[in-house]
């Protein structure tokens, strides 16, 4: 059996930084093309219509108001999806360049050297591709989720704030 050649423990760090530099220019790019509000609210609109659409179907509307109803949501689900999709029209093609053209010009040099990663007791032997792969996907994961939660964090309190704002209107007059 012949020896694999294992990776350093300062070129595995090496290709981990890449791989935080990637996740964080691309949630810079995603944060400035996806209008975090407006998407908001965007969203709040096609839940009032979709939960309008639902009580005109309990109450057997005739299909031709239940139609209507559906094709104001339409526009509303179009300008969701096309906000996303231009992220992702952007992201992907750039993740694609650095993993086939950066990543194996900087590291290329490590040839076929693996990196053992132990996870839940399995060990999966990751060239630097996977390493940078790996790194990319979970700190993507995490860092979609924290923005996520500061988001909803910061919807709560433009909330509180705007419904203040609405208390402090209507006790001066």
């Amino acid at each position: 059996m012949a020896a694999v050649p294992v990776m350093s423990a300062i070129s595995a760090a090496e290709i981990f930084v890449a791989g935080v530099i990637y996740t964080v220019a691309a949630a810079a790019v995603q944060r400035k093309l996806v209008d975090p509000k407006k998407t908001r609210a965007i969203q709040d609109k096609i839940r009032v219509k979709s939960d309008e659409i639902k009580k005109l179907m309990k109450e057997n509307a005739p299909k031709e108001q239940i139609s209507q109803k559906q094709s104001e949501m339409m526009p509303l689900m179009k300008d969701s999806m096309g906000s996303s999709m231009k992220a992702t029209i952007v992201l992907i093609p750039s993740f694609l360049v650095v993993y086939y053209l950066i990543i194996p010009f900087l590291f290329g040099g490590l040839g076929s050297a693996t990196f053992k990663l132990n996870i839940l007791s399995s060990v999966f032997n990751l060239e630097y591709r996977g390493v940078f792969f790996v790194t990319v996907f979970v700190l993507g994961m995490i860092t979609s989720i924290s923005i996520l939660i500061y988001d909803r964090i910061r919807a709560k309190k433009d909330a509180a704030k705007e419904e203040a704002l609405l208390d402090a209107k209507g006790s001066k007059g």
